[in-house]
């Protein structure tokens, strides 16, 4: 079963996505910030396979990431943006697989995304909107 890690501060919008992903048939591991992150990580023995979190969140996502992968090596990470944030058009200087979503986006949209991250592993960029 494929785990994805959903970082989401607003408990609402963590409470539909987690469900929406779980519908699908994923594993759902939930944290508010990253913080929180770090230490559902640094617990699981599973793999855990997707990051799922805002790009906003973080003011140097490849460091971010970098340490997730020292503990899950397989890590892919799926960004999503905000209407508001600008769009990413060039690569984000991460040592991982990527893919940047942008809000609003629909259930099946996500799922997409997710499939194909997780299915192109040596695609570096995947852009959906």
């Amino acid at each position: 079963m494929t785990t994805i890690l959903v970082i989401e501060p607003d408990p609402a919008t963590l409470l539909t996505l987690s469900l929406v992903l779980r519908c699908f048939g994923y594993e759902v591991l939930e944290a508010y910030n990253k913080g929180e992150a770090w230490g559902v990580c640094a617990e699981r023995r599973e793999p855990i396979h997707v990051i799922m979190t805002n790009k906003a969140l973080h003011d140097s996502p490849g460091e971010f990431i970098s340490r997730f992968q020292f503990l899950h090596p397989q890590i892919r990470v799926l960004f999503v943006s905000d209407a508001s944030s600008p769009t990413v058009t060039e690569p984000l200087g991460i040592p991982c697989i990527y893919a940047v979503l942008s809000r609003p986006f629909r259930a099946d949209a996500l799922v997409d995304t997710i499939r194909r991250l997780l299915d192109r592993p040596q695609t570096r960029v995947i852009s959906c909107s």
